[in-house]
């Protein structure tokens, strides 16, 4: 039966392979957040506006059509603050439920940059990693708990 499979996909259109690839495939959307450090150890925290009941978080969002994480992290944060950052490292890979996956990045920024805030932030700040607002969505509260205690290890 393979080999028979095998023999079919080989003969069929490009086009055709590629469409029935999507629609035999999983969908899910790909996001990318960014935990931002300054020199002291703070972490730059945002309050959103189409958040309702956790309205702090990190920074990020969905990821454009044919945009790298790294990419996609970098744009949502300049569009929801007018900040810069520097990406170090990729913390994880995590899937938010069954339709959303989002890879987590840690990287620097300089908080004396000036903020332009969008439409969808009401509030950018820095805060200490052990400082953490209670209506923070427990998500991105639990990994910046995790950088924070590897942080405190080295």
């Amino acid at each position: 039966m393979r080999h028979w499979l095998a023999r079919i996909y080989r003969v069929i259109p490009r086009p055709l392979m590629r469409l029935a690839l999507w629609a035999f495939n999983p969908k899910f959307n790909v996001g990318a957040v960014g935990l931002f450090l300054t020199p002291d150890q703070r972490v730059l925290v945002l309050k959103h506006v189409y958040r309702h009941a956790y309205p702090w978080g990190l920074p990020g969002g969905y990821l454009q059509r044919g945009e790298s994480a790294e990419v996609g992290i970098l744009r949502e944060l300049f569009e929801e603050t007018g900040l810069k950052a520097v990406i170090d490292r990729v913390l994880c890979v995590e899937d938010v439920d069954r339709w959303q996956r989002e890879v987590v990045f840690v990287g620097h920024i300089d908080p004396a940059q000036m903020q332009h805030l969008n439409h969808e932030t009401f509030e950018a700040t820095f805060i200490a990693l052990n400082q953490l607002p209670a209506d923070m969505l427990p998500r991105h509260a639990r990994l910046v708990a995790r950088v924070a205690s590897s942080a405190s290890a080295q």
